[in-house]
């Protein structure tokens, strides 16, 4: 998905996190990168997005394919939230503060502490040796933890003044 939704954030975060745990290059012919493809070009929705988790589903089952499914979620929001971080600090570096939004102001408040932390961790898996799938696999649910504390409240907020989709 990040080959398409580009973000430094993610694409270090994965990319260390799957070399550390000896992973070869994904095959683009694969079911899941089929999908997460589809997903990334429509941004999760659309016919096109049903139709590859249908196929998605057929070839890897059910539970999987929600698995996937979920990951490109969380992996949409990180490249969007981690690109308008970058974005704000960016204005707020080159002296830009007319081109500075609200919006731009409220995420890099909110979301910025736990974006320095994951370009932190990036710098250090970056000299990290190979291990074992199941500890990257680990590290990957530790980290899950302070991302769902800082989606989880605006979520919440959203589904209770119906900003979003529900």
């Amino acid at each position: 998905m990040n080959t398409i939704n580009t973000c430094p954030y993610c694409t270090g975060l994965h990319g260390q996190l799957a070399r550390m745990a000896g992973m070869d290059k994904p095959n683009p012919s694969d079911p899941e990168v089929l999908y997460a493809a589809a997903f990334a070009h429509e941004s999760g929705r659309g016919s096109d997005v049903d139709a590859s988790y249908n196929s998605l589903v057929t070839k890897i089952g059910s539970r999987r394919a929600q698995s996937v499914r979920a990951l490109c979620w969380a992996l949409l929001w990180g490249k969007t939230t981690g690109n308008t971080v970058n974005n704000a600090r960016n204005k707020i570096f080159k002296l830009q503060w007319t081109s500075l939004r609200l919006v731009d102001l409220f995420v890099l408040a909110y979301y910025g502490p736990l974006f320095f932390v994951i370009g932190v961790l990036n710098l250090f898996l970056l000299v990290t040796p190979r291990i074992p799938k199941f500890v990257s696999a680990l590290v990957g649910a530790v980290l899950w933890f302070p991302q769902a504390l800082n989606i989880i409240p605006l979520g919440v907020v959203s589904i209770v003044l119906k900003l979003g989709v529900v």
